[in-house]
This record gives C-alpha cells, structure tokens and sequence, in this order.
C-alpha cells in the first residue's frame, strides 16, 4: 500500500466544539501501489484538502495519513520518490520555460539526466517556447511547466490537483497519453477532478468526495454504473463538466 488514509477529519475555523467547517469529516482510503486513483467531488468536495493531508503539508485534526508507511513531514526523504502539481503553480516569472524546468528538477537533489529536458519539453509541446519567459506564458503553458517539472525524474508517486485545468484540448490529450505511459511503467498517479470525462480515462479506481465525507470507493467501471449515485452526484459532475467547456 502506497497511501494509507485512516479516519482523516479536517475542521477550519475555531475547532470542533465551536462549529468549525469540516472540510474532511472521517475519511478513510488506501491507494495500492501501481494504481491510477481519482478524487472526484465538486468545488468544496474537500479533494484538495486531502491532497495536502496526504503529503504533509497540512496536519489533519484527527486521524492519519500516511504515504510509503510514514506520515510526511516537509523535507522528509520520502519527497525524493514524490511529484506534485498543484491547482495553480507560481513560479519566478522571470526564468524562461527552460530554465524553469531545469531549475526545479535540480532542487529534487540531482540534476536530470542529459537530454531528458528536451525529451519532456518536446513531449508536451513546451520545445518551440523554451526560451519564452513565463511571465508571458499563458496560464495554460504555466500549467505544463508544473507538469514537465514533475516528469524530469521519474517518481513512484506523482499527485496531480485538477490536473487538466486550463489546458487547451491538445495540450489535454498529450498529457493524458503522458500520464497513462507513466503508470503504465508502475508510477502511481493520484489526481483530484471534478471533470468526470476525464478521469474516466485515465483512472482505474475513484473516491467520490461530497461536503468532506466519502461516498464511495469503487472502479471506475462499477462507478459510473452505480444507480445510487447516477441520478444524483454523477448527474452534478456531469454539469459541471458543462460548465468548463
């Protein structure tokens, strides 16, 4: 197991006994290693707050969440076997797309191998704006900046927050076919998205997030079948799907 969850409640504001918000109320999950797993939830579901309990980078009011065994903490050594993109990455806007992606993977502890910032940037369509500066990169393009970092060393966990958000329809696709090579090659991906489309094609297995609690934990393939849920949850992703095109 790769990611264990165990009871996870998050309250913001004053606490349990002043009628703080949950933003996770008793969420438990495991991630095996080698799977392709998806939060999906709409906006507030609680799906980034459980990204960042996972990696450490908030501690959770009660219950645990750990990854290779261990709760994180920041400059843990697990972090070495870790990528992470968040939902909107702020980078030194001053450094070309080249740089950036180099600089970045340098401070993972090692340089990347020879060639290997070519091969990603050329993967992800990056190669003919190397040399733009990312302060006049779009949203788009800074999106993928974040995502060609994470492939410049390949890492056994690789945690994706609304992964596909403000690329444009190719920049989707090559990223897609990105990500299934990867776990093809035994990388796990957790992705948080409340873009169903999408996650039905890259996810194996999902968790359904609503106000902060589970409401399921199945494969994909039983989940979207899932008549309990089809009328009403899946029906509001699907709207919200609508909203974004």
């Amino acid at each position: 197991m790769i990611v264990d969850v165990d009871d996870v409640t998050v309250v913001y504001g004053d606490g349990f006994r002043k009628g703080g918000r949950k933003a996770l109320d008793h969420v438990s999950l495991q991630i095996e290693e080698g799977e392709s797993f998806a939060l999906i939830g709409p906006n507030g579901a609680g799906k980034s707050t459980m990204v960042y309990c996972i990696l450490g980078l908030l501690p959770p009011s009660s219950g645990s969440a750990r990854v290779f065994g261990d709760v994180l903490e920041p400059g843990a050594a697990a972090f070495r076997d870790i990528a992470f993109v968040p939902e909107e990455p702020h980078y030194h806007d001053y450094l070309t797309v080249e740089e950036a992606v180099e600089y970045y993977a340098s401070l993972h502890g090692e340089p990347p191998p020879p060639g290997r910032v070519t091969t990603v940037l050329t993967q992800l369509r990056l190669d003919t704006d190397r040399k733009k500066r990312l302060r006049a990169c779009s949203k788009g393009m800074k999106q993928k900046v974040g995502i060609a970092r994470c492939l410049m060393h390949q890492p056994r966990l690789l945690i994706l927050d609304e992964p596909m958000r403000g690329l444009d329809p190719v920049a989707v696709k090559d990223f897609r076919d990105v990500l299934i090579d990867l776990n093809r090659r035994g990388v796990t991906i957790v992705m948080n998205s409340h873009q169903l489309y999408e996650v039905e094609k890259l996810a194996t297995r999902a968790a359904i997030l609503d106000r902060g609690r589970v409401l399921a934990v199945k494969p994909l393939s039983e989940l979207t079948r899932d008549a309990t849920l089809e009328d009403s949850f899946l029906a509001l992703l699907r709207v919200s799907e609508q909203a974004d095109a």
